[in-house]
């Protein structure tokens, strides 16, 4: 019958198997105890009790204080498969739960599930004929952890034949090798790809996503699935933005300047990638500068991780390696501002304090309680290395919170910053791009009273910097800056054809009426664009050599 081949009608049929778990619970006080966590030291090596097959893992839960101060990736799970000494799974907890760069985001996916306090579920099934092998590794030299964890599983009289064993790896390049797209799975074997989970750091103002997709099955030169779109292939249009559904979702997504990061995920639940003896996955870094005109589709040096998640049979060959920590992190330089505390500038008359924040207190922060509109903040950092970085500011919201103008060295580069909110909570904000000699500098807060705000609090906890590399530009325009000046010049004449029913005498005529940039009045690389109106046509030539002419009618913007 259909009914029992629907979503939920497999429950209708008898389930072979004998139901089984491991966890953290507190032993041998197990049924009055509540300590139910496994404490890990720095560096320290943890293995779970060995499952004997066959069986197969169908739920495993996880939480650890590691999200809590964001170092979520710090913490490693790798599975060994039947004995094998190559882990089939080898991934940071962050990443393997699709929330990526050490932080807990909501992930509400059908496999994977994630609150945002840092519950992280995943319903993968996995299955084995001898044994599972289960290490988890904190990898952090300088902290320790707790780690609380429930596996499920299911012993069963034997597996199918030839049943494929789930398997996921990470790989990173910080920045992206310029050259060749970004590697992100390299699998010999027979099977079937069912997911990827994508990180990436912006080096530079500007869309990163305009990079394709592209599958290679079982050895071929030219893809066979050629993609259309970073964002294309995560399920999304015109961009990112933060949003989680069962097949793929954005758990987290910062925006387009240099410093901003976000998480991407898709599952091939419903459309896995089949292999006989190969896939290769990868995906170009390619996008564009923050203007168009200035670059179109150009490759950029962005810091990329990513997980695959796929099935195959056989012992698979390892590609990549997974990095010790901290260097799987992108290198932002940390200033925990609670060691500027003894150097710190304050006026106004409220005292400078420390305060235990965070998850457990884990995040020591500054705490000014500041209740002057007079009043100031200056805290000292030190740059390690000259060039330009991106800068943020990692700081938490609260009701009694003001507003305050933040400085660089003295000159304010966001002015009433709004700590106000009603709830508390943390903001992770950019300050902008920089370029920054090595030494001393200093970061400073004036009270906002801008609108008629009333003084109030402020709660910092750290700067970060990340020195990015050189920016990607091209110095000859083609077609694909054209088409941007083009489309400037579209949209006005459009514009203009509204607002007075006839199309301008020229381009200046746009720019006098405030409906075009000046820019446009030249071409992608400088030359002069001269312009007419004709036969009930605009048109434009560029005076470059071969250079190019179009003409519009004010229809719409293209035409």
């Amino acid at each position: 019958m259909p009914v029992f081949d629907d979503l939920l009608g497999f429950l209708m049929k008898p389930q072979p198997g004998r139901n089984r778990r491991i966890s953290s619970n507190e032993q041998p006080n197990w049924n009055d105890g509540n300590f139910d966590m496994t404490r890990l030291a720095p560096r320290q090596v943890f293995e779970l009790p060995v499952l004997n097959g066959p069986g197969v893992i169908h739920h495993i839960w996880m939480t650890s204080h590691a999200g809590g101060v964001g170092e979520l990736n710090a913490i490693t799970l790798r599975i060994y498969w039947d004995g094998r000494e190559e882990p089939g799974v080898e991934a940071p907890l962050a990443e393997f739960f699709a929330v990526g760069q050490g932080r807990p985001a909501v992930v509400e996916s059908l496999p994977v599930q994630v609150s945002p306090t840092g519950s992280l579920s995943c319903y993968w099934r996995m299955p084995f004929a001898k044994s599972a092998r289960i290490v988890i590794s904190n990898d952090n030299p300088d902290r320790a952890s707790g780690l609380y964890w429930q596996v499920d599983w299911v012993e069963l009289p034997e597996l199918p034949p030839d049943t494929p064993y789930f398997h996921a790896r990470y790989r990173q390049e910080y920045p992206a090798v310029m050259g060749r797209d970004y590697l992100i799975a390299e699998i010999e074997g027979k099977g079937h790809y069912v997911g990827t989970m994508m990180s990436v750091t912006m080096a530079q103002d500007g869309w990163f996503g305009e990079g394709d997709d592209f599958f290679y099955i079982d050895g071929e030169e030219v893809p066979s699935l050629q993609g259309t779109g970073s964002e294309d292939y995560f399920n999304d249009a015109w961009g990112f933005r933060e949003r989680t559904s069962i097949w793929f979702g954005q758990p987290r997504w910062q925006g387009w300047s240099g410093g901003d990061s976000g998480i991407c995920y898709r599952w091939h639940v419903l459309d896995p990638v089949r292999f006989e003896r190969s896939l290769k996955v990868t995906m170009e870094h390619k996008g564009n500068r923050d203007i168009p005109e200035e670059a179109w589709y150009i490759e950029r040096p962005d810091y990329f991780n990513s997980v695959a998640f796929w099935y195959q049979t056989g012992a698979p060959k390892p590609f990549g390696e997974l990095p010790p920590w901290p260097e799987r992190n992108v290198p932002w330089r940390k200033h925990l501002l609670v060691r500027a505390f003894r150097r710190a500038e304050v006026t106004g008359g409220a005292e400078l304090a420390v305060q235990t924040t965070g998850f457990f207190g884990g995040r020591p922060a500054l705490f000014w309680p500041n209740d002057s509109p007079e009043g100031r903040l200056s805290l000292p950092f030190t740059v390690e290395e000259a060039g330009r970085h991106a800068v943020r500011l990692v700081a938490f919201t609260f009701p009694d919170y003001g507003a305050f103008d933040i400085e660089l060295d003295g000159e304010v580069v966001k002015r009433a910053v709004e700590f106000r909110a009603s709830d508390g909570d943390e903001t992770d904000l950019l300050l902008g791009t920089f370029d920054l000699e090595a030494g001393e500098h200093t970061l400073g807060f004036a009270a906002s009273t801008a609108g008629g705000r009333a003084p109030g609090y402020l709660g910092v906890e750290m700067l970060k910097l990340l020195k990015l590399p050189p920016e990607a530009k091209r110095a000859v325009k083609n077609e694909n800056e054209a088409h941007f000046v083009r489309m400037g010049i579209g949209r006005a004449v459009y514009a203009y054809r509204l607002a007075y029913g006839d199309l301008p005498d020229s381009l200046q005529t746009l720019v006098d009426s405030g409906m075009m940039e000046p820019m446009y009045l030249k071409d992608e690389n400088g030359y002069p664009l001269t312009s007419r109106r004709e036969d009930d046509r605009f048109h434009a030539e560029s005076a470059a050599p071969n250079g190019w002419k179009h003409s519009w009618q004010g229809l719409d913007a293209r035409r």
